[in-house]
């Protein structure tokens, strides 16, 4: 073979290696992080208008090259209007094999307030559409043998619970035709995930049960103005608990009588029932709401101080007092 055309081919073989090596580089993934987001595909839209937006919002690394190898593997008119899931971490032909396979079935997002109740979780859910209020809290009832099989904490709550206090309050996304089970599932596992097995063996230490500390977190969290007041707060009733004192929270109070009342008359304290914290001593059989990750913390880690009473005024502060006479001054200035 003569030399000028060995030359030749080693020429066109570094040309196709180089060309081979820059295009293996443009169908890379952009970033090695997984970061999801929702790409939306419209209706009619065209492969030219679907690659140039992938490029815009990182999610490929070539316009062009994306074209040609939609043109290649002949994909053009398999792509399905709706939302998808991509993410930079995903190399273009990933990213294609999503975005011809059938979108996911629509979600929605459903914020769950801190220190709501089953109750108040249950009516949310319905307004949204995504399960009916009564058989939300039937499975909340009636399923609680599987969930103990699946998470050892919940073995020392009582079944009259109805694992109140347990379902986490965070932001989810629900896909519209989920179940109760699936979401109350959700909100479980959100809280395994945010109890670390350091919490757990600290609560141990102190000879308290998580369900003793949710139950208490869920005094906290209607009963802190401020997220400073937590822990001064949690360190008073665990006192008042330890020196058999009655805890005497209105919001215990206002969860016995459905509302929340700034102020309790003494006719309201004197409500008969066993959540009644200024009638009963001690804890109450359970929690009032589901309290958020700050009140769990606050009840696990309280913060030692001199205080015995404490108020919230109507500006949003708490006022701490030392004695019960200071206590009842603070009411006359505060409480108007």
């Amino acid at each position: 073979m003569p030399m000028k055309a060995i030359i030749i081919g080693y020429i066109i073989f570094i040309l196709l290696a180089v060309l081979l090596y820059f295009n293996w580089q443009a169908m890379a993934p952009q970033a090695k992080k997984f970061n999801p987001q929702v790409f939306v595909l419209n209706k009619g839209e065209g492969v030219k208008d679907i690659a140039v937006r992938l490029k815009e919002a990182g999610l490929i690394k070539n316009d062009k090259l994306f074209e040609g190898v939609v043109f290649l593997i002949n994909v053009k008119n398999k792509f399905w209007p709706g939302q998808y899931y991509l993410s930079p971490d995903m190399d273009l032909i990933e990213v294609i094999k999503v975005l011809i396979s059938r979108p996911k079935p629509e979600e929605v997002s459903a914020t769950i307030i801190e220190g709501w109740s089953n109750q108040e979780i249950a009516a949310y859910l319905e307004k949204l559409g995504l399960v009916k209020h009564d058989d939300f809290l039937a499975v909340l009832k009636n399923n609680q043998d599987k969930f103990r099989n699946k998470y050892d904490w919940l073995k020392d709550v009582p079944e009259s619970i109805n694992l109140e206090g347990f379902l986490f309050p965070d932001t989810y996304s629900f896909f519209k035709k989920t179940t109760s089970n699936d979401i109350i599932e959700k909100m479980l596992e959100n809280f395994d995930q945010k109890i670390t097995p350091d919490m757990l063996v600290d609560i141990k230490k102190d000879q308290r049960t998580l369900f003793q500390v949710v139950t208490m977190a869920s005094l906290i969290e209607k009963e802190a103005a401020l997220d400073a007041d937590r822990r001064l707060i949690a360190d008073i009733f665990w006192r008042r608990l330890d020196n058999n004192i009655a805890l005497q929270s209105c919001a215990s109070v206002n969860y016995v009588l459905g509302i929340a009342r700034k102020q309790l008359s003494l006719d309201d304290t004197r409500t008969p029932s066993p959540y009644n914290t200024y009638l009963h001593r001690g804890l109450p059989p359970g929690p009032i709401d589901n309290p958020s990750l700050l009140s769990i913390k606050a009840a696990i880690y309280p913060l030692a101080n001199d205080y015995w009473f404490f108020l919230a005024t109507d500006s949003g502060k708490t006022i701490f007092s030392k004695t019960k006479e200071e206590h009842d001054k603070n009411k006359q200035i505060y409480l108007k």
